[in-house]
C-alpha cells in the first residue's frame, strides 16, 4: 500500500464516542526499531540525521521505544521473529538523492500481520534538519493513530485536527501511566463516562474483562488511580463517552 504520510485520509471528528486502545502498562512502550537506511546519491549520506528525529521523535512521550539492544533476525523480513522478540514496528528506509532534492522511502512494517505501509516523501537537503524533524513528528501522530485507536486504517487524516491529535494522545498516557499491568495477558474493554472539566463519574467493566479475573482487577485499580482526565485547552474535542481497551500481551 502506497501512501505519503503527509496525505490525509478522513477526519475522526464526527464519530460521537472516542476509542482508544491502552496498549500494556506504563512500563511498557511499543517497541520499534529503525534498521540504517540505504543511501543512493554522490554527496555526504544524510541516513543518520534522518535515522536520529525519527528515533527522537516516536520516544518523545514515552508511548514508543526503540530498544538499545535486540537480537535481529538473520531474515529481516521475517516479522514472526521481530515480534517474538517483542517488536512492533520495523521501519527501513531508501534515500534516492536527486538533483536538489532527496527522496525517503520508507517501509513501515507491522509484525502484527497487518500489511506493510510504504510512504514517500521529498525532503529539502538544504534545510534537512528541519524537513526530515517535520516528516519524523508526522510519523509519530500516524503511528499514534495506527497503534493506540480503533482507526487502524485512518491513521492518515485528511484534515488532521492537531487539538485532537493532542487530546487522545494525553488520555492514552494517562491511563497508560495508571495501569500497574503484572503480567496478566487478555483485553479488557471499558466503557467510561466523563463530565465537563474531565472529571470521570461512570465506568464500565466489559464482559471480556473477567475472562482473567487478575486483569479485571488491574484495569479496576487503574480507573481508580488515573484521577482528572485532560481537559483545559481541549474543551473543543472533549468527548464524554470514551471506549478503552486495555491490551495486555
Amino acid at each position: 500500500m502506497k501512501i505519503a504520510l503527509l496525505m490525509l485520509f478522513c477526519s475522526l471528528t464526527a464519530r460521537a464516542e472516542v476509542e482508544l486502545l491502552i496498549v500494556g502498562g506504563h512500563q511498557q512502550p511499543v517497541q520499534f526499531v529503525t534498521l540504517p537506511f540505504t543511501y543512493f546519491g554522490k554527496g555526504y549520506s544524510p541516513a543518520l540525521t534522518i535515522e536520529n528525529h525519527i528515533v527522537q521523535a516516536l520516544s518523545s512521550t514515552g508511548l514508543f521505544t526503540m530498544p538499545l539492544r535486540y537480537e535481529q533476525p538473520h531474515d529481516k523480513g521475517n516479522m514472526l521473529a521481530w515480534q517474538l522478540a517483542g517488536i512492533r514496528y520495523v521501519l527501513l528506509g531508501e534515500i534516492h538523492e536527486d538533483d536538489q532534492s532527496l527522496h525517503l522511502k520508507l517501509t513501515i512494517n507491522d509484525t502484527l500481520g497487518l500489511q506493510p505501509t510504504l510512504s514517500v516523501v521529498i525532503l529539502n537537503p538544504k534545510q534537512l534538519a528541519f524537513s526530515s524533524q517535520m516528516f519524523a513528528d508526522q510519523l509519530y501522530r500516524s503511528l499514534f493513530y495506527a497503534t493506540f485507536t480503533n482507526y487502524n486504517d485512518k491513521q492518515y487524516l485528511d484534515h488532521e485536527n492537531p487539538t485532537l491529535t493532542r487530546y487522545l494522545n494525553q488520555l492514552v498516557m494517562q491511563f497508560k501511566m495508571a495501569w500497574q499491568n503484572q503480567g496478566a495477558q487478555g483485553v479488557c474493554t471499558v466503557d467510561l463516562q466523563q463530565i465537563p472539566g474531565g472529571v470521570p463519574f461512570e465506568s464500565s467493566l466489559q464482559e471480556d474483562c473477567f475472562t482473567v479475573p487478575e486483569l479485571a482487577a488491574e484495569v479496576q485499580t487503574a480507573l481508580d488511580q488515573v484521577g482528572i482526565l485532560p481537559y483545559a485547552n481541549y474543551q473543543s474535542v472533549f468527548e464524554k463517552n470514551l471506549r478503552l481497551q486495555f491490551i495486555s500481551d
